[in-house]
């Protein structure tokens, strides 16, 4: 997936949505054949300006109506209006990020780009070649589901989050034409949505994946400014609406046929996806919205012999692994105890339920041994540590603290919820299960506590396992909160809790 937006390539593509769509509306489709379309012989809307898309399926009076089937928009100083400014604000922090970008490109409405933006969700490529008649209905549907917005848009007029927070857009120089073209329904929504559901028809084995970067899709909107949440919401309603129309329409459902048979031929060759569908899954992990979850670390700070020992041994990983992490502020060594998503406007309390488990616990007093090294595995590196034997008093602390924040907690989160910064905006994705299910397979009889020492290859480290490992001792020195980092590292200290001496 190229999420790389360059400025002015809309603009020189010619790619007007706005006025695409308005001299759509006054264009009747051209139906070629009873049962089905002659390809090559239905119109192309403008192709100067190089959308790509052709005279749809229906004659506008036969669009489904936006202004009879979805309400009024938000009235001013509503308060749906005040979640639609304040979902708006919440994308802000997205800016910079992979999803940010993912936003900017999805706002590319000409024909192929639309296509390829399915191309991972459907774990295929379709092209103009390799599937015509699939090509042609995608093509032919995109008119129909745009236009089906206009009813609406054109009689509310409402507005575009940008004109009125006066905030940055992915896509700045679509702003002047944007600012004419209504905002609700959204118009994007409505057509990414149809593909999905259409999309999905065709292969429903991968139904979730498709709808998922469908819903994604109509998303970006919010994530672009263009577009308010309530925007987002009735224009997949549309979307929906059209598609059940067009399967009313004979030449349309011959074409679908057609597109049925093509698809599973293109599966049966394996063509795979063109996108770079790991950047991807990155990407849509963001979310559309600043997270309202927080991946926590609650966790002991080891003492000076536990410290020497975990520098030492990352000062020996880098050597060989220098893209790896150093042990430094935002990657604190540590011994995890929990590890979960808490609701971010519930920390504070989770912070006072661990801390009545720790005033009663010894922790400073708990003497503790590091017996081996270890890593889990990533691709072709792995993540090392040091492994400290059990010992009940540290499970018992475990088991508590992961009841007594139970009440706070959410059963997953996004990468949103762990600590990013702008030169590194990314996390491994793996993190969010391993986070998700820490109370199930890293609790109780399946602690393995340990304190993270780096990255390095597999081979090194296989033979660092190999090497007989010289136990010691140590002993706790506090206990604090962190909000996690890439690599599940302490990165962000949020609150350091008080521990019985």
């Amino acid at each position: 997936m190229n999420t790389t937006h360059r400025p002015g390539s809309y603009r020189n593509a010619s790619l007007n949505v706005a006025l695409a769509l308005g001299l759509l509306l006054g264009s009747a489709p051209q139906n070629t054949a009873t049962a089905q379309s002659k390809l090559g012989a239905v119109a192309e809307f403008h192709p100067e300006m190089g959308l790509g898309a052709l005279q749809g399926y229906l004659d506008p009076k036969t669009l489904p109506n936006s202004l009879a089937l979805i309400p009024q928009p938000p009235a001013p100083g509503s308060a749906a209006q005040a979640n639609d400014e304040e979902i708006a604000r919440n994308t802000f922090a997205l800016r910079g990020t992979p999803r940010y970008a993912m936003a900017a490109s999805d706002y590319d409405l000409r024909i192929p780009h639309m296509i390829s933006t399915f191309s991972c969700a459907l774990n295929a490529t379709i092209t103009k070649e390799n599937a015509p008649y699939l090509y042609n209905l995608l093509s032919r549907a995109w008119s129909d589901l745009g236009l089906s917005t206009y009813a609406a848009k054109n009689h509310y007029k409402r507005t575009r989050p940008f004109q009125q927070n006066h905030e940055v857009s992915a896509v700045p120089e679509a702003e002047a034409s944007l600012s004419k073209d209504p905002s609700y329904p959204s118009g994007h929504t409505a057509i990414g949505w149809g593909y999905a559901l259409l999309l999905s028809e065709l292969a429903p084995d991968r139904a979730d994946e498709i709808l998922a970067r469908g819903r994604a899709f109509g998303e970006s909107r919010m994530v672009c400014n263009h577009h308010w949440y309530s925007d987002v919401v009735w224009g997949r309603a549309m979307g929906s609406a059209t598609v059940a129309r067009l399967h009313a329409d004979a030449t349309f459902r011959a074409d679908m046929e057609l597109a049925r048979a093509e698809f599973a031929a293109l599966r049966n060759k394996g063509v795979p996806p063109t996108n770079d569908c790991n950047a991807e899954a990155s990407a849509l992990a963001y979310g559309f919205q600043e997270s309202n979850m927080t991946a926590v670390d609650i966790l002991l700070d080891p003492d000076a012999t536990m410290l020497k020992k975990a520098v030492a041994a990352n000062a020996r990983l880098r050597k060989v692994f220098p893209q790896g992490f150093a042990l430094d502020a935002t990657h604190k060594p540590h011994i995890t105890l929990v590890q979960s998503f808490v609701r971010t406007t519930a920390l504070d309390s989770a912070y006072a339920a661990a801390g009545k488990v720790l005033a009663v616990a010894h922790v400073t007093d708990m003497k503790l041994k590091a017996i081996k090294y270890y890593y889990i595995p990533n691709g072709a590196n792995g993540l090392a540590g040091i492994v400290v034997e059990p010992t009940p008093e540290l499970s018992k602390l475990q088991m508590d603290l992961l009841t007594a924040i139970a009440p706070f907690t959410t059963a997953t989160g996004t990468t949103a919820a762990f600590y990013t910064t702008p030169e590194a905006p990314t996390i491994v994705t793996a993190l969010i299960p391993y986070v998700s299910s820490f109370a199930t397979s890293s609790a109780g009889d399946k602690f393995n506590p340990h304190v993270t020492t780096g990255v390095a290859p597999k081979d090194y480290l296989d033979k660092m396992l190999s090497e007989k490992f010289k136990a010691f001792t140590f002993s706790p020195a506090g206990a604090s909160v962190y909000q996690l980092g890439d690599y599940g590292t302490a990165a962000k200290k949020l609150k350091e809790l008080a521990v019985r001496p």
